[in-house]
């Protein structure tokens, strides 16, 4: 790996993992296993989940969510960011989770598993959060709440530096949040559904770089979010001229709570302006094919919105081939411009999702 090659994908590490590691830092938004939204269908509609009652994998966005589940689930999502030319030695950077939920007394629970990672030709990252959360519902109220154990590994391994390995220990995190839907069923939501949900409250994390040179020890926080979003569903059932239809819009704002304060790094006007905010829709023919758009605000870039596209397909309704149903799901994500980034790429995010 040539020297520019090198300093270019310094760059891009440091820009998906954050600032430097002094005290009172904050972890980057957005990069990490626990706040990287790895849903095809939440990225396709904006990441916009923090009141999509009833889908498990939103539990990342809301954990009320969780207390519409109607039954045994399972699902599985990929998506990658390797939007970096070829010649900037990045081997692979994606994301990925699973998870199981099921209906629960008086509301549901489920167990997740999301991990990211990066390689290039001389170093190695990963971090990933383990999740459990349990819901509770009466009437058309829910709350529920998430206990998460995130941790973090980086090595590096170059010729002009020592070795060097930075290596976090486990860190609790909490998650809180509270549903309202307007009518329907508590597994099929309609009319209105409203979220808000705190997200990763913690204390300072700690972690250890070792090195040649010695052992240092640095503190940082996670990102602490205020997420309130909106959901409204529509389900026409099919007439002699028309057939079953279903609609569904979706909107969210994440406040970003615990900004740095003006430090000297280059990237802290970045954290300060770290908000978020997303919408999303998503029409349903036949009840088995959905065709989904969104548009984002952020991602470091605050003065333009970044549109998303997306399909699912459920492949079992009404057949009577497979117990309960399964679903493909797909999202097209278009890379943020400017840094490292000269052109408009593309990557993609992909899941199956079960129930019974």
């Amino acid at each position: 790996m040539s020297p520019a090659g090198r300093a270019a994908a310094v760059l891009a590490i440091l820009s998906f993992c954050g600032p430097g590691a002094q005290a009172g830092d904050v972890y980057t938004p957005d990069y990490y296993s626990y706040d990287t939204v790895t849903d095809p269908r939440a990225i396709a509609m904006g990441e916009s989940s923090a009141a999509d009652a009833g889908n498990p994998a939103a539990l990342s966005s809301n954990p009320a969510n969780l207390a519409f589940v109607s039954g045994p689930a399972f699902f599985s999502n990929y998506r990658s960011f390797n939007w970096f030319e070829d010649d900037l030695g990045i081997d692979y950077l994606h994301a990925w989770s699973v998870g199981v939920a099921s209906a629960a007394p008086s509301g549901g629970m489920a167990l997740s598993f999301s991990r990211r990672g990066l390689a290039t030709s001389d170093s190695r990252e990963y971090d990933q959060t383990f999740s459990l959360a349990y819901a509770l519902s009466r009437g058309n109220m829910a709350a529920g709440g998430a206990l998460r154990f995130f941790n973090r590994y980086f090595h590096v391994d170059w010729q002009d530096v020592p070795d060097l390995d930075y290596e976090w220990s486990y860190l609790a995190s909490f998650d809180l949040g509270v549903l309202y839907h307007a009518r329907g069923s508590a597994g099929d939501p309609q009319g209105l559904s409203v979220g808000m949900a705190l997200q990763n409250y913690s204390s300072e994390h700690v972690y250890r770089a070792t090195s040649e040179t010695g052992e240092v020890e640095h503190r940082t926080s996670l990102p602490l979010y205020l997420r309130t979003g909106i959901r409204y569903a529509i389900d026409r059932p099919s007439t002699e001229i028309s057939p079953p239809l279903g609609f569904v819009m979706t909107a969210e704002y994440r406040r970003f709570l615990n900004p740095p304060a003006a430090g000297g790094f280059e990237s802290d006007d970045v954290l300060r302006d770290a908000d978020f905010g997303g919408i999303g829709l998503e029409l349903t023919l036949y009840r088995w094919l959905s065709l989904r758009t969104g548009w984002i605000n952020g991602y470091q870039d605050r003065h333009r919105l970044y549109n998303r596209l997306g399909l699912g397909i459920d492949l079992s309704p009404g057949r009577g081939r497979l117990p309960g149903q399964v679903g493909f799901d797909y999202a097209l994500i278009r890379a943020p411009e400017g840094g490292l980034i000269e052109s408009t790429r593309f990557v993609h995010s992909f899941g199956l999702r079960m129930s019974w």
